[in-house]
């Protein structure tokens, strides 16, 4: 095969890993050998890996939820259970799944206050589900700082976890297997980093959201099929070396002739397959990067078990995607948005501003402030990223070309 046709192959697969984040999987993981754990939001990959145990991120199960055909349905039978109508569509479907007693009880539960609100209130919802009130729960207090103290605060928590964890599972934690782990996903945050590189090159030489699928093949899917994780580490190996073919070759998307690129600051759509393209082929304007495709420089640091505890702690807060942006300072959230304008020669920055996410989108009026004083084309667009019913693909492909008509772009 040629590199395209890796990056097809990959792409394909990569689509096909995040698909095992149905209900089918979580239902087949409850069903194995090993304990069984459902968390309200992706805070650590690495454990339940090294435990071999399954931890299924509700967030994650809720928003895939919400595609496909069956996806409007369930918002709407979630908003008819009574749960409050502007809350974000993945948490909504979340909450419904655990009453309409689709999800299997868990051997335990895990929640925490991150990255916003939404998030809090689902866990308030498992904390409180009576048909499951026996079951052992632990509670994580994310810090909002981003100092030493606050990455400390949180890995002594995430170490009294892991013995919460052991208790569960009726086994200790194996320390030589977490360094491994730890190991792993250092080289696979390196990799992917490699590959997020590869994005500044103009033409892109590949689709621009393949790290997001490396990256959430590592975080979301491992977590629940914990003996996949060093095939995410191929994955992402084979994925970095095809770009690196097409870049050398100074190729673009294939039947893409790259005119602009932007940044999509928020969550990439459920909806994304009937915007993105279009945008790419009609128009020539290719999605550079998204919030959740955007790579951050945190590896954890094996020196001791402390400092393990402490830096994934770190990694969470400063380089998990949502996080980052909702639960730190607008000062953070605009830096990253003319570091990546700057170094991914993005044309335009979009904020798609999702309707469940309200604690971002009182950033609106800063960051407009912010790109008018970098230079950077912006446009606020108002959507809801897991519910086109609210705005549809065709009205914000609409929006988006008047915007490059008139920024001159287009």
């Amino acid at each position: 095969m040629n590199t395209q046709e890796i990056l097809d192959q990959l792409n394909a697969e990569g689509n096909e890993g995040l698909a095992r984040l149905s209900m089918q999987a979580i239902v087949d993981s409850a069903k194995k050998r090993r304990p069984f754990v459902l968390v309200t939001d992706d805070i650590f990959p690495e454990i339940p890996v090294a435990m071999n145990i399954s931890a299924a991120i509700m967030t994650v199960a809720g928003a895939y939820g919400t595609a496909g055909a069956e996806g409007p349905g369930n918002i709407d039978r979630a908003t008819e259970l009574g749960i409050e109508t502007r809350l974000c569509a993945s948490v909504k479907v979340a909450a419904w799944l655990v009453l309409s007693g689709q999800i299997p009880k868990p051997d335990a539960i895990i929640t925490t206050n991150s990255p916003c609100d939404a998030v809090q209130s689902l866990g308030q919802l498992l904390d409180n589900y009576k048909p499951w009130a026996d079951v052992p729960r632990f509670y994580l207090d994310a810090p909002h700082g981003n100092d030493k103290d606050s990455f400390s605060y949180l890995g002594k928590q995430l170490q009294e976890c892991v013995a919460f964890l052991e208790g569960i599972a009726g086994r200790k934690l194996d320390r030589q297997r977490l360094l491994e782990v730890c190991n792993e996903s250092n080289k696979q945050m390196q990799l992917l980093l490699e590959l997020q590189e590869l994005k500044r090159a103009t033409p892109c030489p590949f689709d621009p959201d393949l790290p997001r699928k490396g990256w959430q093949l590592g975080r979301w899917v491992a977590p629940i099929i914990p003996e996949i994780y060093p095939r995410v580490t191929g994955w992402i190996e084979q994925a970095l070396a095809a770009a690196e073919g097409q870049a050398k070759a100074g190729l673009g998307i294939p039947g893409v002739n790259e005119k602009i690129r932007y940044l999509w600051y928020d969550v990439s759509p459920i909806w994304a397959g009937k915007l993105f393209p279009r945008l790419r082929q009609e128009l020539g304007a290719v999605d550079i990067m998204t919030y959740y495709s955007y790579m951050i420089d945190e590896m954890i640091d094996t020196t001791d078990e402390d400092s393990i505890f402490e830096s994934i702690a770190r990694k969470y807060l400063m380089a998990t995607p949502m996080t980052r942006q909702a639960m730190h300072t607008a000062d953070i959230y605009c830096q990253d948005v003319v570091r990546i304008c700057r170094d991914f020669k993005c044309d335009a920055m979009i904020m798609p501003s999702h309707v469940g996410h309200r604690d971002t989108n009182s950033y609106y009026h800063v960051v407009k402030d912010v790109c008018r004083e970098n230079g950077i084309p912006f446009m606020f667009i108002g959507c809801d990223v897991w519910d086109e019913r609210y705005m549809s693909p065709d009205v914000v492909f609409d929006r988006m070309k008047t915007f490059f008509q008139v920024m001159g772009l287009a």
